[in-house]
């Protein structure tokens, strides 16, 4: 017993990243992203297989069967929006050795709760860091 659906996802991207040397020791850099996804199942539709609920011999036949996915093409959408954001800096004291410093701040809205319950939330960081070229 199976029936056929289809699944439509529907993503887009936008991606951009920036580094510049501002001076010959100063490098600076960043990026921005935007991702926004859909997707859903279409209505599912079981066949009919009351007849195939008792055997030939009149004993149940598929008694623990769950015959019925009302709704699954609601519970089952995914909507989402995730913004991204990060600005940073490197500086080098010497051909090898360099100080970096970078913040990130992203935030993703969940629209469609259903799938892995509310996933929505932001966070921002900030990093530092010493790097040592050998």
């Amino acid at each position: 017993m199976y029936t056929m659906t289809d699944y439509k996802s529907k993503v887009h991207n936008l991606f951009f990243t920036a580094s510049y040397m501002a001076t010959q020791k100063l490098r600076l850099f960043g990026s921005a992203l935007y991702n926004k996804a859909e997707a859903s199942f279409d209505k599912v539709v079981m066949p009919d297989v009351t007849d195939r609920l008792i055997d030939s011999q009149g004993n149940p036949a598929l008694v623990n069967a769950y015959l019925t996915y009302e709704n699954m093409e609601t519970y089952s959408d995914l909507n989402y929006t995730l913004v991204d954001f990060a600005v940073g800096f490197e500086y080098r004291f010497l051909p090898n050795l360099a100080f970096t410093a970078d913040g990130r701040y992203a935030d993703l809205g969940d629209d469609g709760i259903w799938v892995f319950g509310d996933e929505s939330g932001s966070y921002f960081f900030v990093r530092t860091g010493v790097t040592i070229d050998f």
